[in-house]
């Protein structure tokens, strides 16, 4: 399957089941990482973190593009918010804030990237999301729900069920 077919599939599975499509893709990108570790609950915890930080990357990744592009606004209070927004989170930052998801988030990263300020608003649309999706499947485990997703896709349109039908 080519790329450009396999983004329409994820957009068309997304839309049939109601999903963010980046939610999808993102699930899908975190259960190909663990494709090779035999899942268990105490690994169910570890993939919806990993889920939740692709997704946030993902949406963190459309700020951080707008945020980039009112750089150059004329309005000083924009470029301001811009500024604001790209700025990087301190250690203190990050460790004084009440946010379980940055928290979460910043150590998953382990200072591999810099935590910026539009990190957080990115971890809480991804959390809202991830909510909307469990009460749409009725499934506390994002995991879960992306695992069965993959193993119903008996038509194979996102050519992956067979990684997933183990």
């Amino acid at each position: 399957m080519n790329e450009e077919r396999f983004y329409q599939s994820i957009n068309d599975t997304s839309r049939q089941l109601n999903m963010n499509p980046l939610l999808l893709l993102s699930g899908i990108e975190g259960l190909y990482t663990f494709k090779d570790v035999q899942l268990n609950a105490i690994n169910y915890e570890f993939l919806d973190s990993l889920i939740l930080t692709i997704f946030a990357l993902r949406i963190g990744d459309q700020f951080h593009a707008l945020a980039e592009d009112s750089l150059t606004n004329s309005n000083p209070a924009t470029r301001a918010a811009a500024i604001a927004e790209l700025s990087e989170m301190s250690q203190d930052e990050i460790s004084n804030s009440h946010n379980p998801y940055l928290q979460s988030f910043a150590q998953v990263m382990n200072g591999k990237s810099p935590v910026r300020k539009y990190h957080e608003k990115a971890l809480e649309v991804a959390a809202l999301e991830i909510k909307r999706a469990q009460l749409l499947f009725e499934n506390d485990s994002i995991s879960l729900i992306m695992l069965t997703i993959c193993q119903n896709d008996t038509a194979n349109d996102l050519g992956l069920a067979s990684l997933f039908s183990n």
